[in-house]
C-alpha cells in the first residue's frame, strides 16, 4: 500500500496543473514539479539548486519572512500574490498558497504556485474596459438626471417609510409596500440575497449597494442599481437611511454585450498565452514570431527558421499535417489540425493547432498567424471516456441518454439487443416514437419526481421493434449542466421479463395450490368418517398390520401385530428399524425401491413362531388428474407356524415314502432288466418255432417286460421329482454356478428335445438376439427348466409351432417357450406352479405328468434370483417365460471350483485308457442291508466276470474286509447299526484299507459328505447298471500305482481344497505357489497332470515354458478359471 501511495503522490506531483514546491524555512528547495520549473524557466533538476530567497525580489523578502513566521502559528497562509525572478531576469507574477508541514522532525513549507501573468494581462484589459464603462456611466448619469429615479427613505432600523417613487413605479399601495412589503416587487430569485445584504448594511452601518430586478406596474422586471447610505448624527447615531433605485436595465444589456466582448477578448488572450507562431505565406517559420514555440520545444531561433519548425512534430503526424497545410494554403482557408509536439523534455504531447492567413488587399496571403493549444490531458480524458463508453456499450443492460425534449442522444449495444433498433435508427429521434412505454403511474408524476429528487426507479413495459411486450427495471438519473439546469436523462433498463413471467407462473401456482389445499381439505373431511370405520376394521384383523411412511416412521399398527411380536404399544413408536424383528428392514426397503411389486418373506415371531409377511407400497392420488404417488409401505403378517409344521410333516412323509419306494423299485427295475436281457440273449433265440401262438406269447412276454421297465422308469422319474423338490425346499441341493451363454443354453435344450418334434410333427422356431450378455447359473438345472418347458409345449400342442426365444430385458435375460396348443384358462394359470396340481378336467382328461415339473422349474429359477410366469389364452396357446439376472464381475467372487468336473477330467486324462487289467479276477464286496439289492448287484457283477462277496450291514463289511481284502467296495448308506458314511470313514482312516476304491450306491444323495470322507464315486439308486459297471472298470483299471498331480495356485486356500479332494481320490498331490517352485518340482517329479490357475499362467506364460521341458511335452494341463 505504501509503494502504491508513493507512486500516486509522484504522479500527482508530476501531473498537477499548478506549480508545487517543498522548501525549508531557510529557503532551500527540496521538491518541485515541472509546472513550477516552467514558471522559473528551468528544468526540475535546475530548480533544486536554487534557494527561495534567490528567486524572490528584495521588495517581497520582509513580507514573506513575516508570512513564514505566521505559518508556524497558523499552519497555512494564502493565497497571496508576489513575483518570481525568471531565469532570463524578468519578473513572473504568481499567486501562492502555503502550508507548514513537519517531516522527520523538520518543519517544511509546501506551496502551490500559479502563474498569473495571463490574469494580470486580463486585469489590465478589464481596467481598460472599466474606463470605457465609466465613460458610459457618465453618459448614463446625465440620462438619469434627466429622468426621475426611485428615491426611498428608511428608519435606522431599516423600515422604509418614504416610498412615494417606489409606489409610483411598482404600482404597490402604501400598505403593500411599507413594513417590508416592498420586497414583494423584487424578483423572487433576487429576494434572498437582497434581504440578506440589506440586513448586513443596517447592522454594520455600511453602504447598501446591490443589484436586483424590480417588477414595474406593467408586470415586467427590470434591473436596478440600488444604493443606500445611513445619515449619521453628530453623536454618531443613525438618523435615517436614504437611497435610490436607478434603472440600469439598459446598462445591463450593454454590460452583457460588453461581457461578450470581454469573453472574446479573454479568448484571444488565452490563445495568445499558448504557443503562438507565425509563418510566411509559403509556410516558412519566422523566428521572431515563434518565441513561445521556441520556449516550449527548446529549439533555437536558427533551428526553427525555415522548415526547421517541423522537426519537433511527431514523425507519424507530419504527412497528415502537411496535407492539411497544403489545402489551407491552396484555399486561403483556416489551418486546423492536431499533432503531437515534442517538448524540450523530450515528451510528445497532443496539441490543437489553428492558424489563419493574413491577407493583402488583393486577397493574397501575406503571412500566417496561429496558436498551438496543449490538449494532451483532454486527449487522455477522451481516450478514457471512450474506454468507458466501450464498457457501457458492451453492458448487458440497455443504456440510453436522452435530452430534456426526450430525443435520444446515446443508445448502446445492450439497447440494440433488447429493442432491436440500431443506434443509427434512433439517434436524435423522439424516444416514445420507438418505445411505446406503459408506466406504473402517469408520466407527469414520474417527471416531477425526477426533477425534484434527481432520480426515479420503477418497472416499465416496452414494445420492441418486433412488437414483443417486455418488462424492464428502469432507472433514471437526471444530468445537470454547469449552471445546475437539467440537460439530459440517463436511463438504464434491465430486462426482467423472465422474472415477471416466473412471478406470474408462481402466482398461478399459488392459486392452484390454494385450490388443491381446499380440495384436499374437503376430501380429508369426507374421509375422516371412513377412516374411523377403517381403523376399527384394521384393529380387529386377525393378521398383524404395520404401516410406515417413506422416512421409516411407524404410522399405524394393530393389536394383532403387538401380540405376534410380543411388544407393547410404547415400544412400537418412532422408526421401524428400531424394532427387534429380523428381516423386517430388508422387506420394507424392497417395497420402497420397487413400489410396483409385492414382496413376501418369512419372519420370526415371538415364542419361536414363524410369520409370513406380505409387503407392498401404499399409493395415494390427490386429484383425478395427478398420478398416484407412493407414501409408505404396509406389511400384513400371518402366523404360519402350524402351516409350516404341517408342510414339514408332508415333506418328510413324501421324502420317506419316496426313499422307501426306491429300494423295491431298484430291485424291480434291476431284475426286470436282467430278465429282459436274458430272454433276448439266451431264451428267445432258442425258441425258433413256426407256432404262431408261441410267437405271439413270446412277443407278449417281451412287450410286458418293456411295460414293466417303462413304468418302473416313469415311477423312478416321479420319485426323483419328488425328492428334487423336497431337497430344494430343504436347501440341500448342490448348485454349480458358472457364467453361461443363454443362446448356447437354448441350443443344447432344443438339441436334446429334437426327437420330440420329429415324433409329433411340430415345427420348432428359435429366436436368439445377437450380442446377448452372459448369465450365471447351474447349467444342468437351467437345462432341466428349458427341457421341461419345451416338453410341456410339445405335450399340449397337437399341431403348429413351438417358438423358443432369448432376448435381453432390463437387467436380465428373458427365455420364452411359446406354443400354439390348447392354452390355459385364466383361473387356472396361478395354479400351474403348485405342487401336484394338474389343470383341466381331471375326471375326463388323463393327467400327462406328475404335477411337479413346473414347481421344480419355479424353485430352480427363483434360486437363480429370477422369476417365471405364464401368459395364455384358451385355444390360442401358452407362453412360459423366465428371467435370469445378467452375469456381472461381482459374481466371480461367488464362483466355486467344480470338483466333480475336475475329478471327471482327471479320470479321463490321467487314467490311461489302455491300462492292462490284472488277469486275476477282481473281488467286489457288496454292502447293503437289502438282500434283493445284494442279489441284483451280484448277478450284474458276475455277468461281467467279477467275483462278488456280500455283507448284510456295515459291521459285517468291516469284519469281512479284515479277513479278506476286496479289490473294490460297493456301499449303501442307510443301514442298521452303522451307516455307510461311517463305514467309509473307518476304512479310509485305516492305512491297511485306505487305498481300496469305494463306490457309494444309495437312495440318499449327499455327495459332498461322501467325497469329504474320501470315497471314490457316489451313485444313486435306482441303479444305472451301465454307469455302475463303467465306474467299477475305471477304478479297478488304475492299478496299485498312484498318479501324480502338480497343483499350481498362489491362493493358499485353493491349494488346500484341491489337495484334499485329490488325495481322497487316491492321487499323489504336489503343491507349488510360484513359477520358480512350479518349474523346479515339475522337472523333478514329472507329474501326469498339472492343474494351474489361468490368470497365474497368463501372467507368467508358465504353460509355454513347461511345454519345452524334456518329458513334459505331452503332460495334460487343466486351467482353473475364476468361475
Amino acid at each position: 500500500m505504501s509503494s502504491q501511495l508513493d507512486e500516486f503522490n509522484h504522479d500527482l506531483l508530476e501531473k498537477c496543473p499548478v506549480g508545487l514546491v517543498l522548501y525549508r524555512t531557510d529557503g532551500t528547495l527540496i521538491h518541485t514539479n515541472p509546472v513550477y520549473a516552467d514558471i522559473l524557466g528551468c528544468t526540475v533538476p535546475e530548480t533544486l539548486n536554487l534557494n527561495n530567497w534567490q528567486i524572490t525580489p528584495e521588495s517581497y523578502v520582509a513580507t514573506e519572512q513575516a508570512i513564514i513566521e505566521n505559518l508556524e502559528k497558523t499552519g497555512c497562509y494564502g493565497p497571496y500574490e508576489k513575483e518570481y525572478i525568471h531565469k532570463d531576469g524578468h519578473l513572473v507574477p504568481v499567486r501562492i498558497s502555503a502550508a507548514m508541514i513537519e517531516r522527520d522532525g523538520e518543519k517544511l513549507i509546501w506551496s502551490s504556485v500559479e502563474d498569473i501573468t495571463d490574469l494580470r494581462q486580463t486585469q489590465k484589459a478589464y481596467q481598460e474596459s472599466e474606463k470605457i464603462l465609466k465613460q458610459s456611466e457618465a453618459r448614463y448619469r446625465s440620462l438619469i438626471k434627466a429622468n426621475t429615479q426611485i428615491v426611498w427613505v428608511s428608519s435606522p432600523e431599516g423600515i422604509c417609510f418614504e416610498l412615494t417613487d417606489w409606489i409610483a413605479y411598482t404600482g404597490q399601495t402604501l400598505a403593500e409596500a411599507e413594513n417590508g412589503g416592498w420586497i414583494d416587487a423584487v424578483h423572487p430569485d433576487d429576494r434572498g440575497y437582497t434581504g440578506e445584504a440589506w440586513g448586513i448594511a443596517v447592522a454594520n452601518l455600511s453602504q447598501y449597494q446591490i443589484e436586483y430586478r424590480i417588477r414595474g406596474k406593467d408586470g415586467n422586471y427590470r434591473y436596478f442599481w440600488v444604493w443606500g447610505a445611513p445619515v449619521i448624527e453628530d453623536d454618531g447615531s443613525v438618523k435615517e437611511w436614504i437611497g435610490t433605485c436607478t434603472d440600469i436595465h439598459d446598462r445591463k444589456l450593454a454590460e452583457a454585450e460588453n461581457q461578450r466582448l470581454k469573453e472574446r477578448y479573454s479568448t484571444l488572450v488565452t490563445a495568445t498565452s499558448q504557443i503562438v507562431w507565425g509563418a510566411t505565406a509559403e509556410g516558412l517559420g519566422i523566428s521572431s514570431e515563434m518565441l513561445t514555440w521556441i520556449g516550449y520545444t527548446g529549439q533555437t531561433e536558427e533551428e526553427v527558421a525555415g522548415w526547421g519548425w517541423i522537426d519537433p512534430i511527431h514523425p507519424d503526424d507530419r504527412s497528415q499535417s502537411q496535407a492539411v497545410w497544403n489545402a489551407a494554403v491552396a484555399n486561403s482557408s483556416i489551418y486546423q489540425t492536431e499533432y503531437r509536439l515534442r517538448g524540450k523534455d523530450g515528451i510528445y504531447r497532443y496539441f490543437s493547432v489553428c492558424g489563419a492567413p493574413v491577407l493583402e488587399a488583393d486577397g493574397s496571403i501575406r503571412e500566417w498567424i496561429g496558436t498551438c493549444t496543449n490538449i494532451h490531458d483532454r486527449k487522455l480524458a477522451e481516450a478514457e471516456n471512450q474506454r468507458l463508453l466501450d464498457m457501457l456499450n458492451h453492458s448487458s443492460d440497455a443504456i440510453i441518454v436522452r435530452d430534456m425534449s426526450d430525443k435520444i442522444a446515446y443508445w448502446n449495444q445492450g439497447a440494440e439487443r433488447l429493442y432491436h433498433w440500431t443506434r443509427e435508427e434512433v439517434k436524435d429521434q423522439y424516444i416514445y416514437t420507438f418505445l411505446k412505454k406503459i408506466f406504473p403511474k402517469p408520466k407527469e408524476e414520474i417527471t416531477a419526481e425526477l426533477l425534484q429528487q434527481g432520480h426515479w426507479e420503477g418497472e416499465v413495459q416496452h414494445i420492441t421493434h418486433d412488437e414483443k411486450l417486455i418488462t424492464v427495471q428502469s432507472r433514471w438519473t437526471l444530468q445537470r449542466d454547469a449552471a445546475g439546469q437539467p440537460c439530459a436523462v440517463l436511463e438504464i433498463n434491465t430486462d426482467i421479463t423472465p422474472r415477471k413471467q416466473a412471478e406470474i407462473a408462481l402466482r398461478q401456482l399459488n392459486q392452484e395450490l390454494e385450490t388443491r389445499v381446499a380440495e384436499r381439505t374437503a376430501a380429508l373431511q369426507d374421509t375422516l368418517a371412513e377412516a374411523q370405520g377403517l381403523n376399527a376394521i384394521l384393529d380387529n384383523l386377525a393378521d398383524g398390520l404395520l404401516v410406515v411412511d417413506m422416512s421409516g416412521q411407524i404410522t399405524h399398527f394393530n393389536p394383532a401385530f403387538l401380540t405376534m411380536q410380543g411388544l407393547t404399544a410404547n415400544a412400537v413408536k418412532g422408526n421401524y428399524q428400531e424394532l427387534p424383528i429380523a428381516g423386517l428392514a430388508h422387506l420394507i426397503e424392497q417395497t420402497q425401491s420397487h413400489p410396483q411389486e409385492v414382496f413376501t418373506a418369512e419372519i420370526e415371531l415371538a415364542k419361536e413362531r414363524i410369520g409370513q409377511a406380505v409387503a407392498t407400497a401404499i399409493f395415494k392420488q390427490t386429484t383425478a388428474n395427478e398420478p398416484a404417488t407412493c407414501f409408505g409401505s404396509a406389511l400384513l403378517i400371518r402366523d404360519i407356524t402350524a402351516e409350516k409344521e404341517v408342510d414339514k410333516m408332508k415333506t418328510d412323509f413324501i421324502s420317506t415314502v419316496s426313499h422307501e419306494l426306491r429300494t423295491p423299485l431298484t430291485s424291480v427295475l434291476g431284475f426286470a432288466s436282467i430278465i429282459k436281457e436274458k430272454l433276448e440273449t439266451d431264451v428267445f433265440p432258442m425258441l425258433t418255432t413256426e407256432d404262431r401262438k408261441l410267437q405271439k406269447t413270446i412277443k407278449r412276454v417281451g412287450d410286458n417286460l418293456n411295460i414293466i421297465v417303462s413304468e418302473a422308469e416313469r415311477l423312478t422319474s416321479l420319485i426323483n421329482d419328488v425328492l428334487d423338490i423336497a431337497k430344494m425346499e430343504a436347501g440341500k441341493v448342490e448348485w454349480h454356478m458358472q457364467p453361461l451363454d443363454p443362446g448356447e443354453l437354448l441350443d443344447w435344450a432344443t438339441t436334446a428335445t429334437a426327437a420330440l418334434f420329429e415324433t409329433n410333427g411340430l415345427h420348432l422356431v428359435s429366436e436368439i438376439d445377437s450380442g446377448l450378455p452372459q448369465i450365471v447359473g447351474d447349467r444342468n438345472r437351467l437345462l432341466q427348466v428349458l427341457i421341461n418347458l419345451i416338453s410341456n409345449a410339445v405335450k399340449f400342442t397337437q399341431a403348429g409351432t413351438v417358438t423358443c426365444s432369448v432376448k435381453q430385458q432390463h437387467e436380465g435375460v428373458c427365455i420364452s417357450v411359446i406354443d400354439t396348443g390348447i392354452g390355459i384358462a385364466p383361473e387356472d394359470q396361478p395354479k400351474v406352479f403348485e405342487k401336484f396340481r394338474q389343470v383341466g378336467d381331471t375326471l375326463t382328461d388323463k393327467p400327462k405328468g406328475t404335477g411337479l415339473g413346473l414347481p421344480i422349474c419355479k424353485q430352480i429359477v427363483e434360486h437363480h434370483g429370477g422369476k417365471i410366469w405364464v401368459e395364455s389364452e384358451p385355444g390360442k396357446g401358452s407362453a412360459f417365460s423366465f428371467l435370469i439376472p445378467i452375469y456381472t464381475k461381482d459374481d466371480q467372487a461367488n464362483g466355486q471350483i467344480n470338483l466333480e468336473a475336475l475329478v471327471k477330467q482327471l479320470k479321463e486324462h490321467v487314467i490311461t485308457s489302455n491300462a492292462v487289467r490284472n488277469e486275476k479276477r477282481k473281488t467286489i464286496l457288496v454292502v447293503d442291508d437289502d438282500s434283493n439289492i445284494r442279489e441284483l448287484l451280484r448277478q450284474q457283477l458276475e455277468n461281467e466276470g467279477y467275483k462278488v462277496r456280500e455283507a448284510k450291514d456295515g459291521m459285517d463289511a468291516i469284519h469281512q474286509i479284515k479277513i479278506a481284502r476286496p479289490d473294490l467296495i460297493v456301499l449303501d448308506v442307510m443301514m442298521p447299526q452303522i451307516n455307510g458314511f461311517d463305514v467309509a470313514a473307518v476304512l479310509k482312516n485305516d492305512p491297511q484299507t485306505a487305498d481300496i476304491p469305494i463306490i457309494i450306491l444309495s437312495i440318499i444323495e449327499n455327495k459332498e459328505r461322501g467325497y469329504h470322507i474320501g470315497i471314490d464315486r457316489y451313485l444313486t439308486k435306482p441303479i444305472n447298471s451301465e454307469q455302475l459297471l463303467s465306474e467299477i472298470g475305471l477304478l479297478l483299471s488304475q492299478g496299485t500305482s498312484s498318479k501324480k498331480v502338480l497343483v499350481v495356485d498362489k491362493n493358499a486356500s485353493t491349494l488346500k481344497i484341491l489337495s484334499d479332494v485329490l488325495q481322497t481320490q487316491g492321487y499323489n498331490v504336489i503343491e507349488a505357489s510360484d513359477p520358480q517352485e512350479c518349474l523346479h518340482k515339475a522337472r523333478a517329479v514329472k507329474p501326469d497332470m498339472i492343474i494351474i490357475d489361468s490368470i497365474f499362467s497368463s501372467e507368467t506364460d508358465l504353460v509355454k515354458t513347461l511345454r519345452f521341458e524334456k518329458d513334459l511335452e505331452n503332460v495334460f494341463f487343466i486351467m482353473l478359471a475364476d468361475h
